[in-house]
């Protein structure tokens, strides 16, 4: 079988997914070892029975409802590639949002010095370690209630930061939302769950293989959102920012949270596909 014949047969095979030839030909590049442009230069070759057998189990593997990160073990985020297994919630990229926001908003207010800096619901650490990567000099924390989550976000840190890197430190502790931060915070960043409860369910039902603390949201999706306001809006530094990552039909309503807080200036910054992701407020300097 060639390598086109074999693309073939696996976005046939997932038809039923949301990106059926994308991931197939994810899957069948690294069961060949290839990169994206490697693969669609072979398609005339063919493929060794063992490469074939590996990349039809995983193919088989991603019908049955299996992200296709969790199959590689790895995802692209921010320019990197982060281990990614079922004990968090696989990186998109619509959360880039959050990483380009924060940068932003933290170069506005640092006038030159070390910012302090949380991330919520840290997960795989995505967030967090872009952030550190990119502003070294940041004392950065995170935190979740997941000590796989936390154990795997500490590997990821260890395999993509420089371990004599110069400046902030960085680091994953256990903790409800804020509770492990501690006080004049000048950024809270956070992609908590928002995901209501019944769609939660419905998701899970449906063969999605993330956990469900890393998605349901409660009731209407922002049970945690509402905790995590109340508690930014006391440990944030006079000046301080907070960001949070929700669904675009909620971002009315985040806002008029992050507003009924006390924080003002609040603003929205857009996915990819031009929907409100992130929702930010700061904290007046008067406070």
């Amino acid at each position: 079988m060639t390598v086109r014949d074999a693309l073939r047969e696996g976005a046939a095979a997932l038809a039923g997914t949301e990106t059926p030839f994308l991931d197939a030909s994810l899957l069948l590049a690294d069961a060949l070892a290839l990169d994206t442009a490697g693969l669609l230069a072979s398609g005339p070759e063919s493929v060794e029975e063992e490469r074939l057998e590996l990349y039809r189990a995983r193919v088989a593997s991603r019908s049955r409802g299996r992200p296709v990160a969790y199959i590689l073990g790895r995802k692209e985020f921010w320019g990197r590639d982060f281990t990614v297994d079922a004990r968090v919630l696989v990186p998109r990229p619509d959360t880039e949002t959050l990483v380009a926001a924060a940068l932003e908003i933290g170069d506005s207010i640092s006038g030159g010095r070390p910012l302090r800096v949380h991330e919520a619901c840290c997960g795989s650490g995505c967030v967090a370690i872009s952030l550190a990567a990119d502003r070294p000099y940041w004392e950065i924390s995170a935190s979740d209630l997941s000590a796989g989550a936390l154990d795997l976000a500490r590997a990821n840190a260890a395999a993509l930061l420089a371990p004599d890197r110069p400046g902030g430190a960085l680091s994953f502790e256990a903790g409800d939302l804020l509770a492990s931060a501690g006080r004049d915070l000048d950024l809270v960043v956070a992609n908590p769950p928002y995901v209501p409860s019944v769609e939660a369910e419905a998701l899970l039902a449906l063969g999605w293989s993330e956990p469900r603390m890393a998605l349901d949201g409660g009731g209407d999706g922002l049970d945690l959102m509402r905790r995590l306001v109340r508690e930014a809006a006391l440990a944030l530094a006079p000046g301080g920012a907070l960001l949070v990552e929700a669904d675009g039909e909620q971002a009315e309503e985040v806002a008029g949270l992050i507003r009924a807080s006390g924080l003002s200036g609040i603003e929205a910054r857009l996915d990819l596909g031009g929907r409100a992701r992130v929702t930010l407020g700061r904290k007046s300097w008067t406070t």
